[in-house]
Order: C-alpha cells, then sequence, then structure tokens
C-alpha cells in the first residue's frame, strides 16, 4: 500500500494475511519484532513547541483541549503530568470530555499525523522500529476488543482471528504450568502472534495508516502530506502558545 493510495478516514477491508501486521499490546512481537507502535507506548520521547513528550498519546490528547481558554490550559498541564498516556487518557480527557473542542472532529486526523510525524522526527528509535518493518506489510492497529465509539475509527476488528488467538492462549497455559509466568507471557505472546491469515480486518485503521505514511516517508526521505492550513486555521494552543505550522 503506497502512501500516495492511502486515504485517512475511509474504512477498509482487509483480508488476514501474514502481509498483515496486527498490534495491540507494548510487548507484542510480531515476526521477531516488538511492534511497540501505539500512541500509549512510552519510551519515544521527543520535543515539540518547547516541551518534552513522553508519548504520542499526550499531544493528541492536548489537541483536543487547545483552545484560549484556563480550563484547556489546565487540562494540558494535568495531561503532561500524568504518569502515562494512557493515566491522561483515563483520568483527564475522559472526565473532561464534555470539554473538548467542538470542532476537533474537524481536524483530528491530520493533527494525529501530525502528532506521530513530530515522534518520528524527534525519536532515532522510534524511527529505527519503524524502518525494522518490511516495506510491503500492511500495519493494523488491533481494536476488536475495544469497547469506545472511536475503535474502528482508529484501528480495525477481526473477531474471528482474536477468538482464535484466545483458544491458542487458553491451550498454551494449561500445557506450559511448569513455566515461569515470565516465560509463560513470552510464549503466549509470540505464538498467539503466529496466527495471522483468519478472517478479515475492518475499520478505518487511521493509526495503521499513519504509521504506513510515516515509515514510507522516512524510506523515500519525504514528508507526509499534512494539511497545515486547516491546523492554522483552527488555532491550536499548547500551554498558552498559538501554534505555526
Amino acid at each position: 500500500m503506497k502512501k500516495e493510495d492511502i486515504i485517512l478516514g475511509q474504512v477498509e477491508t482487509y483480508q488476514a494475511s501474514s502481509a498483515v501486521w496486527s498490534f495491540k499490546r507494548v510487548d507484542d512481537i510480531v515476526h521477531g519484532i516488538n511492534l511497540k507502535l501505539s500512541n500509549m507506548v512510552g519510551g519515544f520521547p521527543f520535543e515539540y513547541a518547547g516541551i518534552v513528550w513522553k508519548d504520542s498519546e499526550r499531544l493528541y490528547l492536548c489537541g483536543e483541549f487547545s483552545l484560549d481558554e484556563d480550563n484547556h490550559r489546565n487540562i494540558q498541564n494535568f495531561i503532561l503530568s500524568a504518569k502515562s498516556g494512557y493515566a491522561a487518557k483515563r483520568f483527564y480527557k475522559t472526565p473532561n470530555k464534555k470539554l473538548v473542542r467542538s470542532d476537533f472532529d474537524e481536524f483530528k486526523l491530520q493533527w494525529m499525523l501530525h502528532c506521530v510525524w513530530e515522534k518520528c522526527k524527534g525519536n532515532e528509535d522510534f524511527r529505527n522500529l519503524l524502518l525494522s518493518i518490511p516495506s510491503d506489510v500492511i500495519l493494523v492497529e488491533n481494536t476488536t476488543t475495544d469497547n469506545g465509539g472511536s475503535a474502528e475509527i482508529w484501528g480495525c476488528r477481526n473477531k474471528e482471528l482474536v477468538n482464535k488467538r484466545k483458544a491458542v492462549e487458553k491451550l498454551l497455559r494449561e500445557q506450559h504450568q511448569d513455566k515461569t509466568k515470565k516465560e509463560i507471557e513470552y510464549l503466549v505472546n509470540v505464538e498467539t502472534n503466529k496466527i495471522e491469515d483468519i478472517g478479515e480486518w475492518r475499520g478505518q485503521n487511521n493509526i495503521g495508516k499513519i504509521l504506513m505514511i510515516c515509515k514510507q516517508c522516512l524510506e523515500d526521505g519525504s514528508v507526509p502530506d499534512i494539511d497545515y492550513e486547516l491546523l492554522n486555521r483552527k488555532n491550536i494552543y499548547l500551554s498558552g502558545n498559538l501554534l505555526s505550522f
């Protein structure tokens, strides 16, 4: 899938196969590579707008509360001080959902592309991780078991494949009770992620698409086609400062 052919916001269907690599957890190992690709994953800090971001999730969340208002600045400060991207979403975004910018849906995809690209530019380890993935791979965020309404916006579902993985996991845990917890978790991780060719993935898969766009840009030395005019029109503030794109 070439970046020129990728359309954000469009529902896709991918036949499950070894060419479709799904990721969900921090420790997902697929074909020997630890796919630490989720926005929630720490360990890839980057600097942007004079702030060191511990993960791209927090930068994205701050975009939801980016008006030049005291309540939005306060929420941003809480997001930045959170222990993790997950904690920032759970404890500061979720309770304040009613305060999210009313126009955020109009620019959230371009903002997410911008956030992930800034992480790519600002962290060599994350760049190297993306570049270690074969160029012909389709990346999919596995949101099959997510309950949020945005599950099929950012990722894809494949219940048939996930159910098979769960059955294999149950069997592995029964067969290897003599191993340590760490050994079992690793075995389950590797073996369940080998199950790739069942069912089909369906959803907008915007995170997977954004990662593929960024990966290809890193490979060919180009930059993503981000709609900076749109972002400029939206007057996005971080820590009281108006961003200029």
